[in-house]
């Protein structure tokens, strides 16, 4: 209870830091032409990562190591371990070189219609960034290691170290050394999460030792499921490949800033919960597998879809009324305008169609894996890939930044209903009529939430007025509906509250 209580306080201040960074690069580039540079530029590194060994670094990883754990101890899980890392670092330096090599065809293939000056310094750009490869991967297997062993707090910290560092940049240096300063920041930030987390391994018994054998049975089955996990995990990166290239060809490019803005303030709100439950959950589902206790690893994947659309649910209808005013406030300053605002909350509300499903989708990938069945996800991602680019086309023609958002929001949605009907499919039973009534009681309190919202804000003046009331508005109203209409969930939470009140008065709830 305490590793998840402080999972979700380090995440929300994480990614608080992260929306401060994100303000500050809004209020100094705007969506001028060095943002978009940046933006194309940051991006590259990160999808090449994803395409080629992104979702296989903890996904493959945590089952084999979790296994070896409980059934050849340590010794053993520790020499896997070494073998791992040290090919995820043979990799990452492989992609890291080409990047720098090809930078300039990488550029022109992912923001092909932007302005040539953005194009000239975003080549630049991504070959100080590209490096960071190497140390995200690093990280993330330093991730796993830790997941695994039982220690969450330090996996839960380490974007604070990198979104710290970029802070610190921007409020001090950025006038001086501008962009390029803000890239160096960046890799620099990334190099610090792998090395902050080398003090707890080693305190947990770890250190590790480069060495490689190609040849191990554990390093072979991490591989054979490596292509399946990484289609598995494709939409995201795929999804944000087809989106820019789109956004590149509007407003001279100007829209790839916004989309981008709009992506990480949905990704904060989102990742703050999904993180928690997914990586906080995704060892115990592993061992719980791993021991033959499918019911129990079941319950849990279960368990953690319902917590989490109690909370994203009434989050997505806020954003869909409130999204407007929630950007003006968070970004609309410096270099940052009231058209860069509209592009921006356009995108912003569009991608909130898919968010309940983003969420849920990461705990049925990650129940997938823990049983090392890979295809499924696969087929899954492959599903959304191809829905996200069917519907692009015709969307952001029609609906410009907003249409592209949307795209991607209903691919999201048809890659989770995918992987749910699979499970179905083999688990027979899943979701029992009580927990379909429970959902459908938190999506109609969101509903009703969202209309009293929208009247409330709509009868104010100013964005600050609106988001304040629209607000506390929705956290009342929800909480209200969730009451009348007796959502297992809050019952749950108020007799917990009930009961630590009583036992701290010395009561009694009999």
């Amino acid at each position: 209870m305490k590793s998840a209580v402080f999972m979700v306080i380090a995440t929300v201040m994480a990614k608080a830091l992260g929306l401060v960074r994100d303000m500050l690069i809004a209020a100094h580039y705007g969506t001028t032409v060095e943002a978009v540079a940046y933006d194309a530029a940051s991006r590259l590194p990160i999808l090449l990562f994803d395409f080629v060994i992104g979702g296989v670094v903890t996904a493959a990883f945590i089952p084999i190591f979790n296994e070896l754990l409980v059934k050849k101890g340590r010794d053993e899980a520790f020499k896997f371990a070494d073998h791992y890392v040290t090919l995820i670092l043979l990799v990452t330096v492989i992609i890291a070189l080409i990047g720098v090599l090809f930078a300039a065809p990488l550029v022109e293939f992912l923001i092909p219609d932007a302005a040539d000056e953005a194009k000239i310094m975003a080549v630049e750009l991504t070959r100080i960034m590209f490096p960071m490869i190497i140390f995200t991967g690093l990280a993330f297997a330093f991730v796993g290691v830790l997941l695994s062993l039982g220690e969450f707090r330090i996996p839960a910290i380490i974007s604070l170290v990198s979104n710290g560092v970029m802070v610190i940049y921007l409020f001090s240096l950025d006038r001086v050394f501008g962009v390029i300063g803000l890239s160096v920041s960046m890799l620099i930030g990334w190099l610090l999460q792998a090395i902050v987390q080398i003090p707890r391994l080693n305190s947990l018994g770890y250190r590790y030792r480069m060495r490689l054998s190609l040849g191990s049975p554990y390093i072979k089955q991490a591989a054979k499921g490596a292509l399946p996990i990484l289609l598995g995990t494709w939409t995201g990166p795929v999804c944000s490949l087809i989106n820019t290239r789109f956004a590149s060809g509007i407003e001279a490019g100007r829209a790839v800033t916004a989309l981008g803005y709009a992506n990480r303030f949905y990704t904060i709100l989102i990742g703050v919960f999904s993180y928690v439950a997914t990586n906080l959950l995704f060892p115990y589902i592993s061992k719980a597998t791993a021991g033959g206790e499918k019911e129990e690893a079941n319950k849990l994947m279960l368990s953690s879809i319902r917590i989490l659309m109690l909370v994203i649910m009434p989050i997505t209808a806020g954003l869909m009324v409130l999204s407007e005013p929630l950007v003006s406030i968070v970004y609309q300053r410096g270099e940052f305008n009231a058209q860069d605002v509209a592009m921006t909350a356009e995108a912003l509300g569009f991608y909130t169609v898919g968010m309940v499903f983003a969420a849920a989708n990461e705990v049925l990938t990650k129940a997938f894996f823990a049983r090392k069945e890979f295809k499924i996800p696969m087929y899954a991602s492959i599903c959304a890939m191809g829905v996200n680019f069917a519907l692009v086309f015709f969307f952001a023609k029609s609906f410009g930044v907003g249409g592209i958002a949307l795209s991607s929001g209903i691919a999201v949605a048809a890659g989770c209903i995918f992987n749910y009907i699979a499970l179905l499919k083999r688990d027979k039973v899943l979701f029992v009529w009580s927990d379909v009534k429970n959902l459908l009681k938190m999506a109609v309190s969101s509903l009703v939430m969202a209309v009293s919202v929208y009247f409330v804000s709509s009868a104010v003046s100013g964005n600050l007025a609106k988001l304040i009331l629209g607000v506390l508005t929705g956290v009342g109203v929800y909480f209200i509906m969730c009451v009348i209409l007796k959502v297992e969930e809050i019952g749950y939470l108020m007799n917990a509250l009930r009961s630590k009140f009583l036992s701290k008065n010395g009561g009694s709830d009999d």
